[in-house]
């Protein structure tokens, strides 16, 4: 049996929680995949834990949880990772959205199709953005998705509630230790270190539908339309996003031993061009950083502001 295990991070999300959880025991999988759902919940003082409870009570064979502290996202995944018994495949799930039936059984196609097994994987998909009432609103990503280390290092590829991946992809996220270093997104930090380590594979097609619903913890309130333009733009450019660079010359410190000369190029020219007249030029005139003329308008003035 192929073991397949769903890690889903819970807080107050008892508005939401049933049909989220439904959506993936509804999954259509082979029969050689075994699925197991892991949650943890991070402090709720809503119904969420009578939810849980009762899905551990009428599915105790697929459905388990456990209760902690309030750690926030992205520790929250981390430590569902740490403490969840050893599968082929994981896969990341928030408490609010709905999956398609057949998410999962394409993802794992996908993963079992690459040729070279023994490397961390990741798959992530497009998302189609719905109202709160699961109404589409349109997909998320129309253009171009890039999943090569320059781009990722750059933008931000994909939502973590599409990523699936294998054991070898677990294994590098465990050793981050957020404690020491800068503090990531779950999602952000895999497609970052497996860019870095492995391959990542973007599927374009939507998995799922990625309910908006004013409390997200990360979300997209429209689709292409020129207030999600300017949103989007506004995050570019925001305080938050100038750590790329940090983040960057803490992977060269952290991972430079492991990355060939290319890599460590990309990361040296992000994460010094501030100071490094050479790096600078890299990250102006480099092809391998291009995505589209819009895109590469934007980022070539986020250089100039030192925004990356």
């Amino acid at each position: 049996m192929i073991k397949l295990t769903v890690l889903l991070a819970a807080y107050n999300g008892e508005k939401f929680l049933r049909e989220q959880l439904d959506s993936i025991l509804n999954q259509d999988l082979p029969q050689d995949i075994e699925l197991k759902i892991i949650v943890r919940d991070d402090g709720s003082t809503d119904g969420t834990l009578d939810i849980l409870q009762e899905y551990c009570d009428n599915y105790k064979d697929t459905v388990s949880y456990y209760a902690g502290e309030n750690v926030r996202t992205a520790r929250s995944f981390l430590h569902l990772l740490k403490n969840c018994p050893q599968s082929d495949y994981y896969a990341f799930s928030d408490q609010d959205d709905f999956w398609y039936p057949d998410k999962l059984a394409r993802a794992i196609a996908a993963l079992q199709a690459e040729p070279e097994q023994d490397i961390p994987l990741l798959y992530c998909s497009n998302v189609m953005v719905s109202d709160a009432e699961l109404n589409p609103v349109g997909i998320m990503n129309s253009e171009k998705i890039y999943s090569d280390l320059a781009h990722v290092l750059i933008y931000v590829m994909s939502n973590g509630c599409t990523q699936v991946f294998n054991n070898r992809t677990r294994d590098e996220l465990l050793k981050y230790d957020m404690d020491k270093n800068l503090v990531i997104m779950h999602d952000r930090l895999a497609e970052l270190l497996i860019a870095m380590t492995g391959k990542v594979i973007y599927d374009e097609n939507p998995t799922m539908l990625y309910r908006q619903h004013g409390n997200n913890v990360v979300g997209e309130q429209s689709v292409g339309k020129l207030k999600s333009f300017f949103k989007r733009v506004k995050r570019f450019f925001g305080s938050s996003n100038s750590i790329r660079s940090d983040r960057c010359r803490m992977f060269l410190e952290l991972y430079g031993d492991r990355l060939n000369d290319e890599q460590k190029r990309l990361l040296y020219a992000v994460g010094y061009y501030k100071t490094d007249k050479k790096a600078r030029k890299t990250l102006m005139k480099d092809k391998a950083f291009s995505k589209s003329r819009t895109a590469d308008f934007w980022f070539r003035w986020a250089i100039r502001l030192k925004k990356i």
